[in-house]
């Protein structure tokens, strides 16, 4: 039976998955890296894919899932077996992250989509990343049957504990969520470098989950950690001065 602690890990990974299927392609190598390191850090996610990698020719699958049309551009078909397709998506997101993809070229060239309004890396990311992501959770049983180790694993529901807060927390937590809210609205107005709004945007959703979640010393910490970053920004600096005094307002 899989451990909270390996759900845990898991769901980072699902997020990681999340984070890339609603990014942009400015931001990918961020979100292909984060994937990784989710899975390096899950002991049960790295043993499937171990697992998986056992007589597994990537050269030979990664070939037969890209289709070469003769008059338009190609597409990319992922199999149908999921213990093919965990490592063969998991091979590519590495060969992507080393640069032994030309990611770019490589959407170009497979994932242009008949809707327009559906981009390169939207179509790679609903083709690819949502069913490898889905593979995943049908394997630890997050959805539906688990095939993988039928005789072992059994679905895990775990509830969250209920938190009881004061209400001036209440009102601390709800300042803070407001605050997180007027710097993303303000994040997408002005221009910001691509890898310091990357950052700050994950601290800042963050936060905000930790604020959902009721929990004040995570929040505190993602405050600073806020802070830190919006130090960087000169039109946001303004909101570092909000934040102090929502703490101070919560402690005095």
């Amino acid at each position: 039976m899989i451990s909270n602690k390996g759900l845990v890990s898991i769901s980072a990974f699902m997020s990681s998955c999340d984070d890339l299927i609603n990014g942009k392609f400015i931001f990918a190598g961020n979100k292909v890296a984060n994937i990784l390191k989710a899975i390096s850090e899950s002991p049960e996610l790295y043993e499937v894919i171990s697992e998986c990698l056992k007589d597994f020719n990537y050269e030979k699958e990664f070939g037969r899932a890209k289709v070469k049309l003769p008059t338009k551009k190609g597409t990319f078909k992922v199999p149908e077996d999921r213990m093919v397709l965990i490592p063969m998506v998991f091979c590519m997101l590495v060969e992507i992250q080393e640069n032994k993809i030309d990611f770019k070229q490589f959407l170009a060239d497979y994932f242009e989509s008949e809707d327009e309004e559906v981009s390169q890396f939207e179509n790679f990311a609903n083709n690819v990343i949502v069913p490898f992501k889905n593979a995943i959770a049908y394997v630890f049983d997050i959805e539906g049957e688990n095939k993988f180790k039928p005789q072992e694993e059994k679905k895990v529901e775990v509830k969250k504990p209920e938190v009881k807060v004061s209400s001036k927390q209440e009102d601390y937590f709800e300042e803070i969520n407001e605050i997180c809210q007027d710097i993303l609205e303000e994040l997408e107005l002005i221009k910001v470098k691509p890898v310091v709004a990357e950052d700050l945007k994950y601290l800042v959703e963050t936060l905000k989950s930790a604020v959902e979640n009721k929990q004040t010393k995570y929040v505190n910490a993602y405050v600073i950690g806020v802070i830190y970053v919006l130090k960087q920004i000169r039109k946001l600096r303004k909101y570092e001065h909000d934040f102090r005094e929502a703490m101070e307002d919560l402690y005095l």
